[in-house]
């Protein structure tokens, strides 16, 4: 990871996380401290959360967080700990950042990046999930997040006044020009249950 997009000494800093290669193969495992400076690959999720009128939630992060503090981005984020499945990282990162529940909200997996220099050399699982419950996001996580139309998401980023987080600057291009149709004519999720998460 760049090292001006990192800044240590929180309190995260000493998670264990799973070291991976190019192939997302475990090889070791660190800090995640030691992990962002020594520009380690390594695993992440994230996970895109619509409503039912097909509004995607958009986060900004906290002032506090050691990533990109105060940049708009994915509705939830974060790292694969050691040991940890990437479907059960998106469901832990749903319920800690947004305060939702498993039982909230029907996730499916859409696709992997590969991990290099732009996205902090981490190989990240995209998920999309949907919910008919407001999030309730941890503010030392979240300083704000809402529901936004596509139009309204486009109005955001035509803006040059907010940042995004480059991820998710990613994924968005993706959703939109592939994946929100799909929300709206309900395909993506019709072959899930109601009120459980299932993997695609």
């Amino acid at each position: 990871m760049r090292p001006e997009t990192y800044r240590s000494g929180g309190p995260t800093d000493h998670e264990l996380l799973d070291i991976v290669d190019s192939g997302n193969r475990v090889i070791g495992q660190a800090t995640r401290r030691e992990i962002h400076e020594r520009g380690l690959m390594h695993r992440s999720v994230h996970v895109f959360l619509v409503d039912p009128q097909s509004r995607l939630y958009i986060q900004k992060r906290a002032a506090s967080k050691e990533t990109f503090p105060g940049a708009h981005d994915s509705s939830a984020a974060g790292h694969v700990n050691a040991g940890e499945d990437y479907f059960a990282c998106a469901v832990r990162e749903v319920e800690e950042e947004l305060g939702l529940s498993a039982d909230q909200h029907r996730m499916v997996q859409i696709c992997e990046l590969e991990a290099g220099e732009d996205n902090g050399w981490e190989h990240v699982r995209f998920y999309v999930a949907q919910t008919s419950h407001e999030p309730t996001p941890d503010p030392v996580e979240v300083a704000h997040g809402a529901f936004y139309d596509l139009d309204q998401v486009e109005d955001l980023i035509a803006d040059s006044a907010n940042h995004f987080a480059p991820t998710f600057r990613a994924l968005y291009i993706l959703y939109a020009t592939r994946l929100h149709r799909m929300v709206e004519s309900g395909d993506l999720f019709r072959h899930l249950p109601n009120a459980h998460p299932h993997e695609h």
